[in-house]
């Protein structure tokens, strides 16, 4: 099932990563990727022309086409187009590994991690997650890019959250917290702090506890004051606070909540928060006992949840039909093995024949000059 608030808070924990480091020398490459990842959540369609654009003319430089992927991985997503992200984020893996470039391969795993999860195929999820906790543990990562552990942790809180209980969820959530703690003069951990404070909220509030709930959403609104924010986090706390008050059965101020954020409708329905928005207020008026107001954001509920989940069916239904990207590799290199084998033998056959085509031929000869000797000695 579709998620909308859990996809939009594990999206921008991707706040990309560095690119100044990786792009030096191309200045007007570097400056449109600048620009791809800083809007790729107020408008993920430029954001991936742009990234194409990088891509496409940056073929020498691997870190510029690594940073190109991941964006278009992290886009693809925000739109939703989950198949273009996982076959985006391969291509960045499979690169990644050749390069031995671990930190993009963490980036790349990890996301790739979280759009099966989206997906609910969880074998895979688990698959990607363990990878790039594996290679962060074999390869030390610079004190800038330890957030990525970090990331790692939270991803694996989204799936306890779901397939678990929030219990264990919330303990992934502390670990992604002490690690992001430790980061104070990076705002990427900063934001991505604000998030995991934001999602142990939404765990205490699924507990039916108050008051630990509060603590959470008072520390993400502290953090949030110090980051550059976008639209996306501050419309998700809203909504956090919305479902806090709902918990308190203060209704008329959980719809006040909604109604404020509805007014930023067209960038919510980007992200899929529309879905928690009209869900949260159907159940407030029929908590409320008004009737007409249930039904119309009930009817917009189902018909917005039913977009979104025809999106979901086929991009689960395009991934079950097409071969992996390492599927794809094994079929070729058995295909060349396969090649390999048949050269050879067809080499060999040729060799036989060459050899026993020289035997007959000496043989023929042996016999004619054997033949030619009987004659002369009769005569």
């Amino acid at each position: 099932m579709f998620h909308p608030f859990k996809f939009t808070f594990i999206i921008i924990i991707f706040l990309l990563f560095g690119i100044s480091q990786t792009a030096r020398g191309q200045d007007e490459l570097f400056a449109k990727l600048a620009t791809a990842n800083k809007i790729i959540y107020s408008d993920p369609e430029k954001s991936i022309l742009l990234a194409k654009e990088v891509y496409k003319n940056s073929p020498e430089n691997s870190n510029l086409q690594l940073s190109s992927l991941i964006i278009l991985g992290t886009a693809y997503s925000e739109k939703f187009d989950i198949q273009k992200s996982i076959e985006s984020l391969l291509k960045a893996q499979r690169i990644a590994e050749l390069k031995n470039d671990y930190v993009n391969q963490v980036r790349a795993l990890s996301l790739l991690g979280y759009q099966y999860q989206i997906l609910q195929i969880n074998d895979n999820t688990h698959s990607y997650l363990d990878q790039a906790e594996k290679i962060i543990n074999q390869h030390a990562l610079p004190d800038s890019l330890q957030y990525l552990r970090g990331n790692n942790y939270s991803i694996k809180a989204m799936i306890y959250q779901e397939t678990l209980d929030c219990d264990y969820s919330i303990e992934y959530f502390n670990k992604a917290i002490s690690v992001y703690k430790k980061l104070k003069n990076s705002d990427v951990a900063k934001t991505n702090l604000c998030i995991a404070h934001l999602h142990k909220s939404l765990c205490f509030i699924e507990n039916k506890n108050a008051d630990s709930a509060k603590i959470s959403l008072l520390k993400s609104d502290a953090i949030i004051k110090q980051i550059p924010s976008t639209d996306d986090i501050e419309i998700s706390q809203q909504i956090a606070w919305a479902k806090y008050h709902k918990l308190n059965k203060k209704y008329k101020t959980s719809i006040e909540t909604l109604d404020k954020i509805l007014k930023k409708a067209t960038k919510m329905s980007k992200s899929g928060l529309d879905v928690e928005a009209y869900q949260l207020l159907s159940q407030n008026y029929l908590a409320l006992n008004d009737i007409p107001k249930y039904n119309y954001y009930s009817n917009l509920y189902t018909e917005t949840k039913k977009r979104y989940s025809e999106a979901e069916k086929n991009s689960i239904t395009h991934i079950i039909n097409k071969p992996s990207g390492n599927a794809v590799v094994e079929r070729f290199t058995f295909s060349e093995n396969k090649i390999y084998i048949i050269v050879i033998f067809l080499i060999l056959i040729i060799i036989l024949i060459i050899f026993f085509s020289f035997k007959s031929y000496r043989l023929k000869n042996k016999m004619r000059d054997l033949k030619s000797n009987q004659n002369s000695e009769s005569k």
